[in-house]
């Protein structure tokens, strides 16, 4: 209601649209808004919001970062080598997995390449956006791969198994690593076909 009403006073006040990069700042630091009294409602618009916001974004993001902290911190307890998010960004990897397993895992008899770390409840509708916008391209990309829910997940969303992508609500016990690869058969496939 906030971004409406903002929206709407910012029409009145130029005449035209304004743009999303504008009401987005004044959303997220509404003392940018020349209105006093609009700015402190939008102030308290946002900090009495529990589901949006900037400050709910905030906190949905420290605590997905803490999940990554967490689950790169089972890794190195398991002596597992690994690539982090950043890492492959920096060579030059645009859409990424959490974290790459430079040595492939099994996880309850499937192999798992990448794992990615989800600081929320899979319910149908954001697992469904996850597979079309995420792990499918994960998947092209990397091989099968394991995503840890760590608020849970609705059962029946863990059926695609047998197509490579594994459903967790916790860091597994019962991982068996595989063997050794080369450097060759470590680099991902766009990059052995570089190669030939």
């Amino acid at each position: 209601m906030a971004r409406i009403i903002l929206d709407r006073f910012l029409q009145d006040l130029d005449g035209e649209m304004p743009s999303k990069t504008v009401l987005n700042s004044m959303l997220k630091e509404p003392s940018l808004i020349p209105d006093q009294n609009l700015s402190n409602h939008i102030y308290q618009c946002t900090i009495n919001d529990c589901c949006y916001g900037p400050l709910v974004d905030c906190i949905k993001h420290a605590i997905g970062q803490e999940h990554e902290v967490l689950l790169r911190d089972k890794l190195k307890e398991r002596n597992l080598s690994f690539l982090d998010e950043n890492q492959l960004r920096t060579m030059g990897y645009d859409k990424t997995p959490d974290i790459i397993l430079e040595v492939p895992v099994a996880v309850e008899g499937h192999i798992v390449h990448w794992i990615e770390s989800k600081a929320s409840f899979g319910d149908d509708h954001s697992h469904r956006t996850y597979l079309n916008e995420q792990f499918w391209s994960y998947w092209n990309r990397f091989g099968p791969g394991l995503v840890i829910y760590w608020y849970g997940f609705i059962g029946e969303l863990d059926c695609q198994r047998d197509r490579g992508i594994l459903l967790k609500d916790c860091f597994p016990t019962d991982i068996v690593t595989l063997c050794h690869p080369t450097q060759q058969e470590r680099l991902p496939e766009s990059q052995n076909r570089d190669k030939e």
